[in-house]
């Protein structure tokens, strides 16, 4: 018998299954994953990025006018309340919504006195204090148990459809090679080709079979 036919066999067995098990299933694996998600240690969560009031630090190289200004580092960088009321809006605009150690090439405006500001390569090195709401946490528990629930939706529903569309263009294969299936067991139902139908079912054992 080939691989596929191993495989079919055998997911056409789960889908005989009683609609309980089934539930036991879904259960047990949702269940792990919120363990795991519950269990694992939370850092910075890159779902939302920089936010209005985070406290980040942050690297950039600052130009006034076309002359070099000053140089921050992740060893040495400047921290920012993201906050138009106490930074720059031009700046704050521009970082919100970065990621951990995402990188912006290149930012500028020009500040109430008309100077020229130019940040190259700002890039965000710490988050020192993240505001995401509370529901952030659950989402990502939420988040893999619905991905894995679409998941196994999904390869469930296509060997279904493979097993359905299988029986309706009645394509059997025998049980123990790759030959076109020419008898099935009396016994247990599994289908055999004239060559090996003849040596006796390696199901059951039974020597009974039905043409066809």
């Amino acid at each position: 018998m080939c691989h596929f036919e191993i495989l079919l066999n055998f997911f056409t067995s789960l889908l005989s299954m009683k609609r309980q098990l089934y539930i036991l299933i879904l259960l047990s694996i949702v269940t792990s994953l919120v363990v795991a998600q519950c269990t694992s240690v939370v850092a910075y969560d890159d779902l939302y990025g920089v936010e209005y009031d985070d406290i980040v630090d942050v690297a950039f190289e600052s130009w006034i006018n076309g002359i070099f200004s000053n140089s921050y580092t992740a060893s040495g960088p400047f921290r920012v309340t993201v906050n138009t009321h106490l930074v720059n809006e031009n700046f704050i605009n521009e970082i919100v919504g970065m990621k951990l150690w995402d990188v912006k090439p290149y930012i500028t405006w020009f500040d109430g006195e008309d100077n020229l500001i130019e940040y190259y390569n700002t890039t965000i090195v710490k988050v020192v204090k993240d505001i995401t709401p509370p529901s952030a946490g659950a989402w990502k528990i939420i988040r893999p148990i619905l991905f894995t629930v679409i998941g196994i939706g999904i390869v469930v529903g296509g060997i279904y459809s493979g097993v359905k569309i299988r029986q309706r263009i009645g394509i059997k294969g025998c049980f123990t090679c790759d030959n076109k299936a020419t008898s099935k067991c009396s016994k247990c139902g599994n289908s055999f080709c004239s060559n090996c139908s003849s040596k006796g079912c390696t199901n059951c054992g039974s020597r009974q079979f039905i043409r066809t």
